[in-house]
């Protein structure tokens, strides 16, 4: 997205390695970059809630932040096999 030029898609590129861990990981903060910028815009009338959301999670041990990352995604995943 911040690299494109205009051209045609062939021409197009955004600067990623080719497959590999450095590309996986570039990939991670990519995606995190843009996550937060649209969960923290100002035009996101949740915003607020979310940065509280965030500093209570990081008040908690780190054994409690993985019980509610390991419940986050079993909800998830119930969620997504509801929607299908």
């Amino acid at each position: 997205m911040e690299n494109f030029n205009g051209g045609p898609a062939s021409d197009f590129d955004c600067g990623l390695p080719v497959e590999s861990q450095l590309q996986l990981y570039i990939m991670r903060r990519l995606r995190f970059k843009f996550a937060t910028k649209i969960l923290l815009h100002e035009i996101n009338l949740q915003s607020e809630k979310i940065v509280e959301f965030a500093k209570e999670f990081d008040k908690k041990g780190p054994s409690e932040k993985i019980l509610i990352i390991i419940d986050a995604i079993k909800n998830r995943e119930e969620h997504d096999h509801i929607d299908n």
